[in-house]
């Protein structure tokens, strides 16, 4: 698999009911102007028989990259279907590990600089990549920053012309696990993604734990990715399944980070997040009001409550 040889690295994608993005991501990291790499498959309990599809592609040597393909045994969110490649990836010695959204495509050398920059200092456990908005110039993230009050994070350059005004490698608060490289030692010293939230929020306390164990993590814009997300939606017209994941995991990265002061006011915010998005809902009209507005209370309730993991979210 390769993982003998210097600077190895594992790119694990996650895949859960979407053959044609993933398909389309491994047919990408076939151009990278990098060797010694290996592809992890892991398939998050997909229904749609996207994983079969994958796997015959696999056996008939569509895929020119090494592809390995795993079964994670459910649907584990994010967090959890990643440590599953994870731990493959650390058990057979890779020296990094590439977390890479499995709707996202590669230029040829978006691997290669994150290995330039990662190698040249062991301090170094964390880099990322220069995102877009699939087939625009529209930046989609260009290094993160954490508000510790509130428990809101910011892409820097979200929705804006790049016109090289972040063209610097940086320092940055967190690298989203869109396109996430790390070394192996992170594993040693800062242990797995955390499980218990499911979806949202665990990159950036990962992110944030490893900083805290004295990590660098830094932003390079000379890798750049796309990735298939839509310029003209709006976070603010969230879907109620992910508004109650952001609620609920924002206050939870507060609660397990930081001290008293800032849970205070993060949980102040998030009374005020819940008055927001119900009032938009209302002024737009929105359909399933009923349902949206128990998700959204149920997710601040349910992380003043610190209830984790994977919510079976019914309306009532």
């Amino acid at each position: 698999m390769g993982n003998s040889k210097k600077n190895s690295v594992a790119i694990i994608l996650l895949n859960w009911n979407s053959y044609k993005d993933t398909y389309e991501c491994l047919k990408s990291l076939e151009n990278l102007a990098y060797e010694s790499f290996h592809v992890f498959v892991v398939d998050n309990a997909s229904t749609d028989h996207s994983y079969e599809k994958l796997v015959k592609d696999g056996e008939l040597g569509v895929f020119r990259s090494e592809v390995t393909f795993i079964q994670s045994g459910g649907n584990l969110g994010f967090a959890g279907g990643n440590n599953v490649g994870i731990k493959q990836a650390y058990e057979l010695g890779y020296d990094y590990i590439w977390l890479l959204n499995n709707d996202t495509t590669v230029d040829e050398h978006s691997l290669s600089t994150l290995i330039t920059v990662i190698d040249k200092d062991e301090r170094i456990g964390i880099v990322g990549s220069k995102i877009y908005f699939a087939d625009t110039n529209l930046l989609w993230f260009a290094g993160g920053q954490v508000n510790y009050y509130s428990g809101s994070t910011h892409h820097v350059g979200y929705k804006k012309k790049d016109k090289g005004q972040y063209d610097k490698i940086k320092h940055v608060q967190y690298i989203v696990g869109c396109s996430l490289l790390f070394r192996r030692e992170l594993i040693e010293s800062v242990g797995y993604l955390e499980e218990d939230y499911f979806l949202y929020y665990e990159d950036t306390d990962w992110n944030i734990r490893a900083s805290r164990k004295g990590w660098d993590i830094l932003y390079v814009p000379q890798s750049i990715v796309y990735h298939k997300v839509s310029s003209s939606s709006s976070s603010k017209d969230v879907a109620p399944f992910f508004a109650y994941y952001n609620i609920r995991n924002a206050y939870l990265m507060i609660q397990r980070n930081e001290g008293k002061f800032a849970q205070f006011s993060a949980a102040i915010h998030v009374i005020w997040k819940v008055i927001e998005y119900l009032a938009r809902m209302i002024v737009k009209n929105q359909e399933g009001k009923r349902r949206r507005s128990y998700l959204i209370m149920l997710g601040a309730l349910d992380g003043f409550r610190e209830r984790i993991g994977k919510k079976e979210l019914q309306a009532k």
